[in-house]
């Protein structure tokens, strides 16, 4: 039996919540009464440790590229047609 560290992507951290058994990839919380946990801390007491998470396991967040101009002032123009021909449509 080995255990894997969680990598918890929202602390940025590895998880002090719950590890993963390798054997089933099954998550075990940190609960004294959990039968999976309690096999997990005998594992420990054996002289054992978990391996840690995958190196780099949250990939980072591109930034989009910045709206053309172009593309950006041919949209407020629609916009602005669409607008135009509604309250022409509206004011009748």
């Amino acid at each position: 039996m080995t255990y894997t560290c969680v990598w918890d992507a929202m602390q940025g951290q590895v998880s002090d919540q719950m590890i993963q058994r390798d054997e089933d990839q099954a998550f075990i919380p940190f609960d004294p009464d959990n039968v999976d946990y309690q096999a997990y801390l005998v594992w420990l007491d054996e002289g054992n440790e978990p391996k840690e998470p995958p190196a780099n396991p949250t990939l980072p967040i591109e930034e989009p590229p910045p709206p053309d101009i172009n593309d950006v002032n041919a949209q407020v123009q629609d916009i602005d047609a669409r607008l135009t021909t509604l309250e022409t449509t509206v004011g009748k």
